[in-house]
């Protein structure tokens, strides 16, 4: 986690086009994301598997937010910042 965390910040520290570093610090955003998600989704089966169905169910709850974090993430870099850091990078 500090990786991903540290390629984040080395993002916001970058000189050059800030659509392409924006463009950039999403993708680094969606990485922290999957892998809490990556997490989250085995810790919830295990619970379950051990009858903890309060722990799993709070465990679930928190996937779904990370996973509706990750899409609010695809939508921005798909409909907005990706396209503009492309037409930058094209030039």
């Amino acid at each position: 986690m500090k990786g991903l965390v540290k390629e984040g910040e080395q993002f916001i520290k970058a000189k050059g086009q800030p659509d392409v570093r924006d463009a950039g610090l999403i993708g680094a955003a969606q990485r922290v994301e999957h892998y809490e998600m990556a997490g989250y989704g085995p810790a919830r089966t295990l619970a379950k598997s051990l009858g903890l169905n309060d722990v799993a169910e709070a465990l679930q709850k928190t996937l779904e937010e990370e996973q509706a974090a990750d899409e609010k993430l695809t939508t921005v870099a798909e409909s907005d910042v990706n396209v503009t850091a492309a037409k930058v990078a094209a030039k």
